[in-house]
């Protein structure tokens, strides 16, 4: 009986671990920065009909990539370029297009801002 047990423990355990263990789901989202933080973004996204959704917070990690675009105007043609950006010079409501993972903490992976307004 005790053996019964322990396998049905063992094997409960070895479940758990591969349901952990499982491929991250990968999510996109567009919309406003909301709040900065020294290790988060907040952002609140915007669904298909233009109206704001629930804020989300995303962690920002060493190896989160985040970009400004930058419009360049080269032999008279616009050229979009993007240039590296720290998650310090993020503004709060400047737009913002996010790939990020999803679970429990949710980790940004790359973002691309437009530039802050010069208000």
């Amino acid at each position: 009986m005790l053996r019964v047990r322990f396998s049905v423990v063992c094997t409960c355990l070895l479940m758990a671990g591969i349901c952990l263990a499982s491929d991250p789901t990968l999510m996109t989202a567009q919309g406003t920065v909301d709040k900065v933080e020294k290790d988060s973004l907040t952002i609140r996204p915007r669904g298909p009909d233009g109206k704001f959704g629930k804020s989300i917070m995303l962690q920002v990690t060493g190896t989160s990539k985040i970009t400004t675009l930058i419009p360049q105007t080269r032999a008279g043609k616009t050229v979009m370029t993007q240039k590296d950006t720290d998650a310090k010079e993020v503004q709060p409501k400047q737009k913002i297009a996010v790939i990020y993972t999803e679970g429990a903490s949710p980790v940004l992976l790359s973002a691309v801002v437009q530039p802050a307004s010069a208000k």
